[in-house]
């Protein structure tokens, strides 16, 4: 080759890079294998999901890289585990954010786009335009559940200090029971879920960021029940993270910490939000359930919550059956 060719083909391949904003794919032979070289790969920013693929054929490990899609984002977890972002809202456009590693490559699924919310007014007539909680049979599975037990401790550090402490962990304990159990209006049976243990209190973090994302952070196996300032309407966030077979090894969960959320709704209600039914909510994410998406507003799992109620503490038909689908019932 002479040398105006390799020059040639030189300034390609920097081009390339340039554009996809990763260093240009090499073969295997020719990859540097120095220290430096690794650090370079470890020392870059996050890594917007358009560009994700491009990324992943890098030739440079992305494990612990941050994964960004709008405003939520996910560190890619080791090979053959999955993370995911869920969560519910008061309005607005709610939508989750998925990256599997399958060792070979990282992929990212955005969360449909649901519909958004513009008030609770425009909430309140979404229900009565939706089908009745019994009748509607909707459900969406997101392809994981339990195996074993899960066993979860609750961190009341950031609680507002308007809520009694003992009120909001018997209403998380409830909440647990109401998804995992199966507790609906409907006359359907006890679900076969595993069982769930509450281990109490803790100072552990759960592993869920609320400022400027929400964002998942490192999979864990601890189950952090947690309080935050969750942005742009957000009731509550889950980042959950599962194996290979499908199996859940860890989830953790932040509840906004914002006025909005009461443990009893006052007689006289405005723009109050059931804590009960958000925390029911987002149980159903850390036990495989999906949004239902729009159309189908008495059911438990809708991404937006109608303000001055307590529907959503129980399920409806569709999350019941979601619920069936995976465990099964007695």
């Amino acid at each position: 080759m002479t040398t105006s060719r390799r020059l040639l083909t030189l300034i390609a391949a920097v081009s390339v890079a340039g554009l996809t904003g990763f260093p240009a794919a090499a073969p295997a032979s020719a990859r540097p294998a120095d220290a430096t070289a690794s650090q370079k790969c470890l020392q870059r920013g996050p890594i917007p999901m358009s560009a994700l693929a491009a990324a992943s054929r890098s030739g440079c490990s992305l494990v612990g890289r941050t994964v960004t899609a709008g405003r939520v984002s996910v560190l890619v977890p080791p090979p053959g585990m999955s993370v995911a972002g869920e969560g519910v809202g008061r309005h607005g456009d709610v939508r989750g954010l998925t990256v599997s590693n399958t060792g070979g490559i990282v992929r990212a699924v955005r969360g449909p786009v649901s519909g958004s919310v513009s008030s609770a007014a425009a909430s309140a007539a979404a229900r009565r335009g939706s089908p009745a909680a019994c009748k509607d049979r909707t459900f969406n599975l997101e392809g994981h559940r339990w195996s074993v037990p899960l066993r979860y401790r609750i961190n009341l550090n950031h609680l507002p200090k308007r809520l009694n402490k003992s009120t909001v962990v018997h209403q998380v304990k409830v909440a647990n029971g109401n998804v995992r159990k199966g507790r609906n209006t409907c006359h359907k049976p006890r679900l076969k879920t595993p069982a769930s243990h509450y281990l109490g209190k803790t100072k552990t973090k759960p592993n869920v960021n609320p400022s400027g994302g929400p964002s998942c952070g490192k999979g864990n196996t601890s189950n952090i029940v947690g309080f935050g300032d969750l942005p742009g309407g957000l009731l509550g966030w889950t980042c959950y993270w599962w194996g290979g077979n499908g199996h859940l090894l860890g989830a953790d969960m932040v509840i906004d910490n914002g006025p909005d959320l009461v443990t009893k709704l006052p007689s006289k209600c405005f723009n109050k939000w059931d804590f009960e039914g958000t925390v029911t909510h987002e149980w159903g994410h850390a036990y495989g359930l999906g949004h239902t998406g729009s159309g189908h507003a008495n059911l438990t799992m809708q991404h937006i919550l109608t303000s001055c109620s307590t529907y959503a503490r129980t399920l409806g038909l569709g999350d019941w059956l979601g619920m069936k689908k995976m465990y099964g019932h007695r």
